[in-house]
């Protein structure tokens, strides 16, 4: 529901300024008074009009004009939306993945992201799929233009249906051409983004090796390609999820590089692990990355022209934990640096053009620690009037 009101607020200088006027009428008008008192004393005019002036603007010292110091601003309350999530699945079919018999990684990891899809309530996000090695259709295993998604990133629930035929409709084999798949991977989410400018894009890498099919398939290569697409733009980030096989030391360098996680996310276990199951450990993997992709960013909103200008400066967020609790006033800091361990807040994508709103971290927990009938407003606390 919007809230809509509009507010008329003045400064202190306004009031000075009145007060000046006021008095200075009451001493001009005793003075004319005392002047018409004797019948000897006549005031006179010279008949001659004079060209009508402008009326002055009114200021005092550097205050602005009074008629800027009372136009009024709308105040606008609306529920937060939150940045939309797109995630691509790059997933690692190598021959490895084949083992081990009976309860393989590839089967384990297929039942955990069909299992992922299938999670309800994520219809704030949007999936992928792409594999290394590609179809032997798709081209060269080591450029990345063989890896457009096999399933085009697009909005859960509708899309898990196509992301399971897809996964069950494929085997393992060959090895782990896994620049070309990162790359490609990248490259995907890119174009993707480019027609989706207000959602957030991340790749999750999921493998159980190390790079080794191409010329240059290398580690310090692959780590290059995931923190060039972290630090392009539109931002992409990768996160990394390891199997058994894998190195993670490898992995942990390509999270770091990608801006995913400070480490690569463990699914390690083997049937030999009492209590646990890789898929299980996957799935939890793919859970934690979509809450911690998903962040707490969301949309600025955008004022219409006809209603006026968003003065930036004015904008808060009200967090109510509760049905019966009061309201949080979360107020903006400059960036990152300036929210402090508990004090909260939020800051601005783009201090000079923002589109997001960056929850503090201290801000963020509160959110998560919030309960169902939580809820998360932003309030535009002033739209100047222009017209």
């Amino acid at each position: 529901m919007k809230i809509l009101r509009s507010v008329i607020a003045p400064s202190s200088r306004t009031f000075r300024t009145a007060f000046f006027l006021l008095a200075l009428g009451a001493t001009t008008s005793a003075a004319i008074l005392a002047c018409g008192s004797s019948d000897d004393e006549r005031v006179t005019f010279d008949d001659t009009p004079e060209a009508e002036a402008p009326p002055p603007s009114l200021t005092t010292g550097d205050a602005a004009p009074l008629t800027d110091a009372l136009s009024p601003c709308l105040t606008e309350t609306l529920a937060a939306e939150a940045v939309p999530l797109a995630m691509l699945l790059v997933m690692d079919r190598s021959g490895s993945m084949s083992s081990p018999a009976g309860n393989t990684k590839w089967d384990q990891a297929r039942r955990a992201m069909i299992a992922f899809a299938d999670t309800p309530g994520m219809s704030d996000t949007k999936l992928g799929l792409t594999v290394f090695p590609p179809d032997p259709n798709a081209g060269d295993q080591c450029l990345p233009s063989s890896y457009a998604p096999i399933v085009p990133i697009a909005a859960l629930p509708a899309n898990a249906i196509p992301i399971k035929n897809a996964l069950l409709a494929r085997s393992t084999t060959g090895s782990t051409p896994m620049s070309g798949g990162l790359q490609g991977g990248i490259d995907a989410m890119k174009a993707y983004l480019s027609q989706n400018a207000n959602e957030e894009g991340v790749i999750i890498l999921v493998t159980d090796g190390d790079p080794g099919a191409c010329t240059g398939d290398t580690v310090s290569n692959v780590t290059t390609i995931a923190q060039t697409g972290a630090k392009g733009s539109p931002k992409i980030r990768t996160f990394v999820v390891g199997m058994d096989g894998a190195t993670f030391t490898n992995l942990d360098k390509i999270a770091v590089a990608g801006e995913g996680a400070a480490t690569a996310f463990n699914a390690s276990a083997v049937a030999t692990d009492a209590g646990v199951t890789a898929q299980q450990q996957l799935l939890d993997a793919l859970q934690k990355i979509r809450s911690n992709a998903l962040g707490c960013e969301y949309v600025l909103p955008s004022v219409q022209p006809s209603k006026g200008v968003l003065d930036p400066d004015s904008v808060t967020i009200d967090f109510t934990p509760g049905v019966n609790d009061p309201p949080q006033t979360f107020r903006r800091v400059d960036g990152l640096d300036d929210c402090g361990a508990t004090t909260g807040g939020f800051y601005y994508d783009d201090p000079a053009n923002p589109q997001r709103i960056v929850l503090c971290p201290a801000s963020c927990e509160d959110i998560r620690a919030g309960t169902l009938e939580a809820k998360l407003d932003v309030v535009l606390g002033c739209i100047q009037i222009t017209h």
